[in-house]
């Protein structure tokens, strides 16, 4: 007979073994987590821009802010900043800043033949992940172009499927800005996305300037359906893309994200939705829902697109919604399939201060683990049995959980996840700033005198360091406007539709819709392959090798750099291959270029070859798939296809093996010569104002000419077919230049300028003053404040009046 001391032993080392190996589970699931949050590590860089709608010659100032390192402050030295055209991806300016303490200043002169459109800046570091640009920050704008566009495109479906032939006609119009028809216009397509081109050609315009387009209207899909054309007549050019009708596809897309992840059957659960047209435009409509042909419960959406609705699903019945429209009942949508086993967590809301509550239930008798986490690091974890059909409330204090966002994982009792939420933590500990101003009405050219506060969530005072702007309120468009909250706090999230209230983060009810839509990840992160290993890092920057007779050098050779007035030596190793450290490429002053030479008088023995980061950064940005921001919302209502004259002619159809860039063929386009370099009409030599201008002429080797700083040179010939071997031209690190005060009280300099005041960088200290001038343009203006503290980044807003007196 056992004796009750060894019962007792045997339990107490079973139950020691269990708690052992339940730990073991834990900690694998940490280490997991710990190993996807590196693999989804990168730098979190924000840039404020003075305004987000520009005019062509317009003067663009920003402020960069390195909000996340992830390595050493010191490894971080260079922004690059591209301007890249949406039409076709292509990349209109690039510069480089010097980044300085996680902070980076500068302004860039847009040019004046720069067409209107939609365009976006793209911002990244030095660094690169895993062989990809680091902390990537990208800010749509709108150019509102004086420069007359000489073509004019429009095209229309006028024939969405045949079933003799199985396709679908498209018809392109071209026209110029007074309306005449464009004849023989060079017109080149491409269907497709990225590297799946489903077809290719080329063709001419008819006398009517019109060209219909076939394709293959049975493989058209949501991967391959994007249209781009190229038309070119004479010295214009434009450029213009279209989504293709995908058959069969009903007009509208509607999702479904059951709150935690699953429908389970019998279970209460929360379901999130959204409604969308094929054009991406948000939808404020009704539905109806039905247990198969029974109407369960008339739900709608709001003005973003978004609705929710409660159901209790059961396996044995069929759920499916339809949009009301004028014409009464469109389509019929699938809810997500129904779990026989599983568990459901709901919230009551997902924006939470210093407690987070939630409710879960189970349809069988389950063993669950509660994990709060931020997919990196676990903060919070606690086992739980659940009855069937019994729901239990949970609270989580949140005394050690960060400010933001946070999720909470069920796992069962193998610790595997059943269901997942979202939700804001701290939402009262975001900082606020007050701009207080007195009064809300100015005349043209008086002083405005403001006062800055920044608090915490005690309306204590806090010191940061914010960048200032006031713009005209129509250069800061809603649809492109980005703040340093959100992004430091949503950035994470899936794309989102823009809120009509502004700022996502102060509108908690809108808040707390988003996170239930689009924070729905349905526990993904265990299914995600994961790499062990930090994360690679290296850096963008000049490096090269010289050579001699093609053959590498036995011994190291000095080398020159001149950036300004600043002279630089450097050495390449005994092979022949040497980088540029960054330090030896800032210069003073904008678009001045930096000289590399050979330390050698036998120059002409040796060959350089050079590798340039913005090169690399063009053929990234071209093979990147950008969504343009679609913050459009309707009302739900009848949709008709409008069709036109079929009158064209048919475009040929060919296969393209390898598809060449004319677009960068700067000879081709008449412009400028193989390496880019032109003279303007007034025999300016690489003029920043008439960059693209169609009367630019290439300059001649050997001959003077003006340049922008005001003085003159003789040109060398180009670089690219003609550089000499001692002699590299390359693009600088620009440091950041004032910016100017207009003199109110001179009467004959007008101050015209939709920026009246921009500061890089402004030290808030408690109650901190701001004085700045109005200039001659009247109407309302929008001052922005954002930046960081100690605790976290702050943003504030105000608007005033400007009469004339």
């Amino acid at each position: 007979m056992l004796s009750k001391s060894f019962i007792l032993t045997s339990l107490w080392v079973f139950t020691s073994l269990f708690v052992k190996a339940q730990e073991a589970k834990l900690d694998s699931i940490a280490t997991n987590l710990h190993h996807y949050g590196l693999n989804r590590s990168e730098s979190d860089l924000y840039v404020h821009f003075d305004k987000n709608v520009y005019t062509n010659n317009d003067q663009v100032w920003f402020t960069a802010y390195l909000l996340k390192t992830i390595t050493d402050m010191k490894q971080y030295h260079t922004l690059y900043l591209s301007l890249v055209n949406n039409k076709d991806s292509s990349v209109v300016l690039q510069h480089k800043f010097l980044i300085d303490k996680g902070c980076s200043f500068g302004a860039i002169t847009l040019p004046d033949s720069l067409p209107g459109g939609t365009y976006r800046f793209v911002a990244n570091t030095n660094l690169k992940v895993n062989g990809q640009p680091d902390g990537v920050f990208i800010q749509p704008i709108t150019i509102k172009s004086a420069t007359v566009t000489a073509l004019t495109q429009s095209i229309s479906v006028i024939k969405p499927y045949d079933e003799r032939t199985r396709k679908g006609t498209a018809l392109l119009r071209i026209l110029t800005s007074d309306n005449r028809f464009v004849e023989n216009a060079q017109i080149r397509y491409q269907i497709g996305k990225g590297k799946r081109i489903l077809q290719a050609g080329t063709a001419k315009s008819s006398i009517i300037g019109e060209l219909m387009i076939d394709y293959p209207a049975d493989e058209i899909t949501t991967d391959n359906n994007e249209l781009f054309i190229s038309i070119k007549k004479g010295s214009d050019t434009s450029y213009t893309r279209f989504s293709l009708p995908i058959r069969n596809e009903s007009r509208y897309a509607v999702k479904f994200y059951p709150e935690g992840g699953c429908l389970v059957n019998g279970l209460v659960s929360k379901v999130g939705f959204e409604i969308k047209d094929n054009e991406g435009t948000y939808l404020k409509a009704k539905a109806v829902l039905y247990a198969d042909h029974e109407v369960l419960d008339t739900i709608a959406t709001n003005a973003m697109g978004i609705g929710t609705f409660m159901i209790q699903p059961q396996l044995t019945k069929n759920y499916t919604m339809r949009i009301l429209g004028e014409g009464g009942e469109r389509g019929e949508h699938k809810l997500p399939e129904i779990l026989s086993k599983g568990v459901v967590l709901t919230s009551g809301s997902a924006v939470a201060n210093n407690e987070f509550k939630i409710r879960i239930a189970a349809n069988a008798v389950t063993k669950v683990h509660l994990i709060m986490h931020n997919f990196s690091d676990i903060f919070l974890q606690t086992p739980l049995i659940l009855s069937a059909g019994t729901p239990q409330n949970v609270r989580f204090q949140l005394d050690s959980v960060p400010a933001g966002l946070q999720a909470v994982t069920v796992l069962d009792s193998n610790y595997k996840p059943l269901a997942e939420r979202i939700f804001f933590a701290h939402y009262d500990q975001i900082n606020t700033i007050s701009i207080d101003g007195g009064k809300q009405e100015y005349f043209t050219r008086d002083s405005v005198k403001l006062k800055l506060n920044i608090m915490d969530r005690d309306k204590k005072p806090l010191v940061g360091m914010v960048s200032v702007s006031c713009v005209q309120a129509n250069r800061v468009l809603l649809a492109n406007q980005t703040n340093i909250v959100d992004h430091f706090y949503l950035h994470n999230l899936k794309e989102f539709s823009a809120n009509s209230f502004g700022q996502t983060y102060s509108n908690t009810g809108y808040l707390d819709e988003l996170l239930l839509i689009k924070g729905w990840r349905r526990y993904k992160w265990p299914e995600t392959k994961i790499n062990p290993h930090d994360p690679l890092l290296s850096s963008l920057g000049y490096d090269g090798v010289i050579t001699r007779k093609n053959k590498q050098l036995k011994v190291p050779m000095a080398l020159s750099t001149i950036a300004g007035r600043n002279l630089n030596f450097l050495s390449t190793d005994s092979l022949g291959h040497f980088s540029i450290p960054y330090s030896s490429l800032v210069i003073n002053e904008a678009r001045l270029p930096v000289w590399l030479a050979m330390s050698t008088s036998r120059y002409d023995q040796y060959e350089l070859k050079i590798n340039e980061p913005q090169s690399e950064l063009k053929k990234y940005l071209k093979q990147q798939t950008y969504v343009l921001p679609n913050t459009k919302t309707g009302i739900m209502g009848e949709n008709s296809m409008s069709i036109t004259s079929a009158a064209g002619i048919r475009l040929k159809e060919v296969v393209i093996k390898k598809v060449k860039d004319e677009r960068t063929n700067f000879a081709k386009n008449a412009f400028a010569n193989e390496c880019g370099d032109y003279v303007c009409m007034y025999n300016i030599l690489n003029c920043p104002n008439h960059y693209g201008n169609p009367g630019n002429k290439n300059p001649l080797k050997g001959g003077m000419y003006k340049t922008a700083g005001g003085g003159s040179t003789v040109y060398q010939g180009c670089v690219g077919q003609e550089r000499k071997p001692n002699l590299v031209i390359l693009r600088g690190i620009n440091l950041p230049k004032e910016f100017y005060i207009a003199d109110i009280n001179n009467k004959q300099e007008p101050i015209s300028s939709a920026t009246v005041y921009w500061n890089y960088q402004l030290l808030i200290d408690g109650e901190t003053p701001l004085n700045f001038n109005t200039g001659d343009i009247n109407g309302k203006f929008k001052i922005i404040v954002q930046g960081v503290t100690a605790s976290g980044v702050v943003y504030g807003e105000n608007e005033i009046a400007v009469n004339n007196r």
